[in-house]
């Protein structure tokens, strides 16, 4: 039953991945392969990981916020563990990275000046 779940979740982000890069345009289609890099090399121990954007923000033509949970599992059989990251794209490049509460209520837009 795990199996089939994690498949389900595996090919439930795979979708979402590529209709990011769909509805993002062309120039941004290497950002999925990016942040499966990123995931990959944050947990180069993990037997199994995939993740989902939850959102993303075009900031100007060269930067983009994505904010994307991971689901990683470890070890064979373990529960997988969540994370979220908020990730800085420059140029179709990772610029930056912050890790962030889970629960965390994120506003992708720009920074309002404070009065």
């Amino acid at each position: 039953m795990k199996q089939k779940t994690f498949r389900i979740f595996f090919i439930a982000g795979m979708a979402l991945s590529l209709s990011f890069s769909i509805s993002t345009g062309a120039s941004s289609a290497v950002m999925p392969i990016t942040i499966d890099h990123f995931v990959a090399n944050l947990f180069p121990q993990a037997t199994h990981y995939h993740w989902v954007v939850n959102n993303s923000k075009r900031e100007t033509q060269r930067e983009t916020i994505i904010d994307i949970n991971t689901f990683v599992t470890q070890k064979e059989g373990a529960t997988p563990t969540e994370n979220r990251f908020l990730l800085l794209f420059h140029d179709g490049q990772i610029f930056g990275a912050q890790n962030i509460p889970l629960n965390a209520i994120v506003d992708c837009g720009p920074d309002e000046e404070e009065v």
